[in-house]
C-alpha cells in the first residue's frame, strides 16, 4: 500500500501489518474529515480513481467515498471547527484518548487506528506516529522499519519460532537515517532477550552483530535519544558497548539486571557513570545474581549522586546512603537489604516514603531502622532469614506503632525464618499483637513470624473490630504449630461480620467442636473429641456463613492419634461443599 509519505508510509505499514477494524476507520474518517472540509478541495473531492493514481490516500478507494457521503451533510460548515485539530496539542490529546478507550489487552484496535491516522492524512502524519511509537515503539520495530535485505527477518525464524533478526549487508547511512526517524519517537525499551528469563514468549531475537553495528554509528548522538524507561540485562562486556549508547539525560526509569556469571570488566565503572549520563532519572532498579562489595560501593556512590528519585529498588545498602535517600522530598518507594551492623546515628526523615520493603539480617536491625523514622508508609514489608523470638517481634510491633502514622498504613508484611528444630517454641499472644490494632485502615495484613500465634475467640473479635477494612489477612500460612488452636467457628463468624471486604483468611480454627444443634443460628457447642464431628455439619455451617463463594484450604494437627481418620472426613466434607456450590450454578 502506498500512502502520502511514500517509503515513510509503506515502510510504517510494515511495522505494524495489523488489520483495522470498522471501529477504527470510522474514528480516522471522521477526524480525516473534518481536517480535508477546512481546505476546499482535497482529497475528498478528487475522483477515487485519481486519488490512487496521485498516491495522496490509500488503496482503499471505497473508504474515501463512505467518508465523503456518509459525514458531509453533517460537517457542512464546519471549516472554523476542523481549523482547531490542526494545533498539535488538540491532536495529541486525541490520539492519546484514542489509546486510553482501548481497553484491550495487546491494544490491537488503538494501534490499527493510530496506522491509519497515520498513513492517510498528511496533518495527522506526525503526531500520531510519536503516539504511536511512544506507546508501542521497540528497537526491534525501528529495524524492521529499514530495507528487507539489511536484517531478512521473515526468513531467519529460530526453534522456538521467534522472528530473527540478523545483519545480512553493510548498514549505510540511507538505513541509518530510516532506523533514527523511528528511533527518536521510542520512549521505552525492553530488548527481547530479557523476556527468557522472565518466562514469556519471545517474539523478536535481535543478533548482537547487528546491535553492534547500530550502536557504531554517528556516536556523537544517543542511539535513542528521546528515551525515558529503559530495560537491560547484563550478560557480558558487549551488553555494557551497547547500553552505554542508549543512556541519555531524558532517561527516568532504569531497570539494570546483572547476569553474569564471570566478572564483567568496566562494569563497576560503567554503574559509576550512570549519575552523570542520566541526571533526571526518578526510578532506579539494580539487581544481580551475586553483587560484589566493589559493585555495591558503586550503586551507592551513584545513589548519592541521584537527586529526583522517587523509586529506588537495590542490593544492600548502608546507613550513609539511607541518609541522602532519607532527605530527598522525592522518594516515596524504597525497597533493599540493610547492611549488617549498620549504625545510625540520627533521625531518618523520608517525609514523602510511601512504600518501604527492607530485608535484614536479623529483626532487631530492622526494629533499629524503624524507630528511627517518622513517615506516613502505606505499604511496609520486613524481611529477615534469622529466627528471632517472640519478644523481639513484639518490640518490633511496639516501636511500628510509634514510627508509622496509624491512618495511613494499607499492607503490613513480615516475614521470619522458621525457628529451628531443636528450640523451644514461642508464642506471639493477643497483648503482644495491640500495637498493630492502632492501624485501623489495615486492607492487608501477612505475617509469617516463624513463631506460634495463639488467638482465640475474643482476639478474633478484637482483631476484626480494629481492621474493619481488611481485605487479606494471613497469619502463619507455612508454619506447622503443634500446639491446637483456641479459636473456634465463632472467631471466624466475628471476621465474616465486622470485615464485610474480607476476601483471603489464613488462620488456625478449630472445627472439632461442631455439632448441630436445634438452634439453628448456631451449629456447635462444646466438644472435646474429634469423633463426634459429621462430615455433613462444616460444609452447612460454612454454606450458610460464607458471604461469596471461597475456595477452602484446610490442614490438622500431625500429632493427633485421629489425623487420618479426620483428614477423610474433611476429604469427604469438601467434596460435598463443591458440589453444593457447583448445583447452585444452575
Amino acid at each position: 500500500m502506498k500512502g502520502p509519505h511514500g517509503p515513510q508510509t509503506r515502510v510504517h505499514e510494515g511495522a505494524y501489518a495489523i488489520k483495522v477494524s470498522m471501529s477504527c476507520y470510522s474514528i480516522a474518517s471522521t477526524l480525516i474529515y473534518l481536517c480535508c472540509s477546512a481546505h476546499g478541495p482535497s482529497l475528498l473531492e478528487l475522483p477515487n480513481a485519481e486519488c490512487a493514481k496521485a498516491g495522496k490516500c490509500n488503496s482503499d478507494a471505497s473508504f474515501i467515498t463512505w467518508t465523503r457521503t456518509g459525514w458531509k451533510n453533517q460537517f457542512s460548515g464546519s471549516q472554523r471547527m476542523a481549523q482547531c485539530l490542526f494545533i498539535s496539542e488538540i491532536q495529541l490529546s486525541i490520539f492519546q484518548w484514542i489509546f486510553v478507550l482501548d481497553t484491550s489487552h495487546e491494544k490491537h484496535v488503538a494501534q490499527a487506528t493510530l496506522a491509519a491516522l497515520a498513513r492517510t492524512c498528511g496533518a495527522f502524519h506526525d503526531i500520531a506516529l510519536d503516539v504511536l511509537w511512544q506507546q508501542f515503539g521497540t528497537i526491534a520495530r525501528a529495524i524492521q522499519c529499514m530495507p528487507h535485505d539489511l536484517w531478512g527477518g521473515d526468513l531467519n525464524r529460530s526453534q522456538s519460532g521467534c522472528i530473527s533478526l540478523k545483519l545480512h549487508r553493510h548498514l549505510t547511512k540511507d538505513d541509518w537515517n530510516i532506523f533514527r526517524r523511528y528511533a527518536l519517537r521510542i520512549r521505552h525499551l525492553s530488548l527481547a532477550t530479557q523476556d527468557v528469563r522472565r518466562g514469556k514468549t519471545l517474539m523478536v531475537d535481535i543478533d548482537d552483530e547487528l546491535l553492534a553495528c547500530l550502536a557504531s554509528m554517528d556516536a556523537t548522538q544517543p542511539l535513542l535519544p528521546n528515551l525515558t524507561s529503559l530495560e537491560w540485562i547484563i550478560y557480558d562486556e558487549r551488553d555494557l558497548r551497547l547500553i552505554r549508547r542508549i543512556l541519555t539525560k531524558s532517561l527516568t526509569s532504569l531497570f539494570l539486571e546483572v547476569w553474569a556469571i564471570s566478572p564483567v570488566p568496566d562494569l563497576q565503572q560503567f554503574i559509576s557513570s550512570i549519575a552523570p549520563a542520566c541526571p533526571s532519572l526518578q526510578k532506579l532498579t539494580v539487581h544481580s545474581v551475586a553483587l560484589s562489595s566493589h559493585l555495591r560501593d558503586s550503586v551507592s556512590q551513584t545513589l548519592c549522586h541521584l537527586h529526583h528519585l522517587t523509586t529506588v529498588h537495590c542490593g544492600v545498602l548502608d546507613a550513609e546512603v539511607l541518609d541522602h535517600l532519607s532527605r530527598l522530598p522525592s522518594l516515596v518507594e524504597l525497597k533493599f537489604a540493610l547492611q549488617p551492623n549498620s549504625e545510625f546515628h540520627k533521625e531518618l526523615l523520608f517525609q514523602q516514603l510511601q512504600v518501604l520493603d527492607v530485608h535484614a539480617q536479623d529483626i532487631a536491625s530492622a526494629v533499629d531502622l524503624v524507630s528511627r523514622m517518622r513517615n506516613k508508609l502505606t505499604n511496609l514489608s520486613i524481611s529477615s532469614d534469622d529466627y528471632t523470638g517472640a519478644c523481639i517481634l513484639a518490640q518490633l510491633f511496639r516501636r511500628l506503632s510509634t514510627s508509622v502514622t496509624h491512618y495511613s498504613l494499607r499492607r503490613l508484611q513480615i516475614m521470619v525464618a522458621e525457628r529451628p528444630p531443636y528450640d523451644s517454641f514461642h508464642v506471639l499472644k493477643l497483648e503482644d499483637l495491640h500495637p498493630l490494632l492502632s492501624f485501623n485502615q489495615l486492607t492487608h495484613v501477612h505475617l509469617d513470624v516463624g513463631c506460634g500465634i495463639t488467638l482465640d475467640d475474643v482476639a478474633a473479635l478484637e482483631l476484626a473490630q480494629a481492621w474493619p477494612d481488611i481485605v487479606q489477612l494471613v497469619l502463619n500460612k507455612f508454619l506447622e504449630n503443634p500446639l491446637p488452636s483456641s479459636m473456634s467457628p465463632i472467631g471466624l463468624l466475628c471476621f465474616l461480620k465486622h470485615c464485610p471486604n474480607l476476601m483471603e483468611l489464613t488462620l488456625e480454627i478449630d472445627f472439632s467442636f461442631i455439632e448441630e444443634q436445634d438452634d439453628q443460628r448456631h451449629y456447635w457447642v462444646g466438644d472435646t473429641t474429634h469423633r463426634h464431628l459429621s462430615a455433613f455439619d462444616w460444609p452447612a455451617f460454612l454454606s450458610g456463613v460464607l458471604p461469596r463463594k471461597v475456595h477452602i484450604r484446610y490442614s490438622w494437627i500431625y500429632a493427633l492419634d485421629d489425623q487420618r481418620e479426620y483428614a477423610e472426613r474433611w476429604n469427604e466434607a469438601s467434596k460435598l461443599l463443591h458440589a453444593d456450590e457447583e448445583e447452585s450454578n444452575y
